[in-house]
C-alpha cells in the first residue's frame, strides 16, 4: 500500500525562514525610525507647552524669572526629562530650561529674566537609534531650530547642520 507522509520538507523550512527574516530586515528600521519620531514629537510637544506657560507667566509677573516648569525634575532645576519622572539615565529627550542671557542659569535661579532658551537632547547613552535623533532648540526670540548636532545649554543657535520645526 501506499504510505503518505505528511510534513514539510527541510527546504520549505528554510525558504519560509529567510522570507520571514528578509520581512523583519525591512520591518525593525521603520519601526525604530517611528520610535525615534514619536519621542521627538513628544519633546516638541512639551517645548511649546512650556513656552506657552513662559508667556502666560511672564504676562502676570513682568519677567521670566523665578519660572519652575511643570513635571521639573525633583533637585535639578530647569530640567524636564522625557517621559516624566524618569530618571537621569533613562529619559528618551531632557529640556533645559534656561536663561536667554546667562546659560548657566535657569530661569528659576535668574535675577532678570529677560529671555528664555528651551534646549532639547536625546539620550546620548540609551540606545543608538536615539543617539541619531535630533536636538532641539527653542527661545524668547523666536528661533525654532533642529540639528543632528548634539546641543548643549550654551547653545544659542542649532548651527551648519540646523533645520526650522
Amino acid at each position: 500500500m501506499f504510505n503518505s507522509f505528511k510534513g514539510f520538507t527541510l527546504v520549505e523550512l528554510m525558504v519560509t525562514l529567510v522570507i520571514v527574516a528578509v520581512f523583519a530586515a525591512i520591518a525593525i528600521p521603520s519601526y525604530q525610525y517611528f520610535i525615534v519620531k514619536a519621542h521627538k514629537a513628544q519633546a516638541q510637544t512639551e517645548m511649546l507647552k512650556v513656552s506657552e506657560r513662559l508667556e502666560n507667566y511672564r504676562s502676570k509677573q513682568l519677567s521670566y524669572a523665578g519660572y519652575i516648569p511643570d513635571n521639573e525634575n525633583i533637585g535639578t532645576k530647569g530640567i524636564i526629562n522625557i517621559p516624566y519622572e524618569s530618571s537621569n539615565t533613562a529619559y528618551d529627550y531632557q529640556i533645559s530650561l534656561i536663561d536667554i542671557n546667562d546659560t548657566t542659569k535657569s530661569l528659576e535661579e535668574s535675577a532678570l529674566g529677560q529671555g528664555w532658551t528651551l534646549v532639547a537632547v536625546p539620550n546620548q547613552t540609551k540606545n543608538s537609534t536615539l543617539r541619531k535623533s535630533e536636538s532641539l532648540l527653542l527661545n524668547s526670540k523666536g528661533l525654532k531650530c533642529k540639528t543632528v548636532d548634539v546641543l548643549t545649554k550654551a547653545s544659542t543657535d542649532c548651527g551648519l547642520n540646523s533645520k526650522d520645526w
